[in-house]
């Protein structure tokens, strides 16, 4: 993402649906983004680890 209004827009726009969408069919309520990392920057950089993958592994 270019910037992290953009990314947290992402968040709301195209993530919350398809986790409620999710939610609602499993557990028969909605979802809500409760949880965010954010990596402002780190004092000693190398120590944390993000991973994105390209394919579903589930939840």
């Amino acid at each position: 993402m270019p910037d992290l209004s953009t990314a947290l827009r992402r968040v709301e726009e195209h993530a919350l649906p398809l986790e409620n969408a999710r939610a609602q069919a499993v557990y028969g309520m909605p979802s809500a983004v409760n949880h965010l990392l954010i990596l402002n920057a780190e004092a000693r950089p190398g120590r944390g680890t993000v991973l994105l993958l390209r394919e579903a592994i589930g939840y």
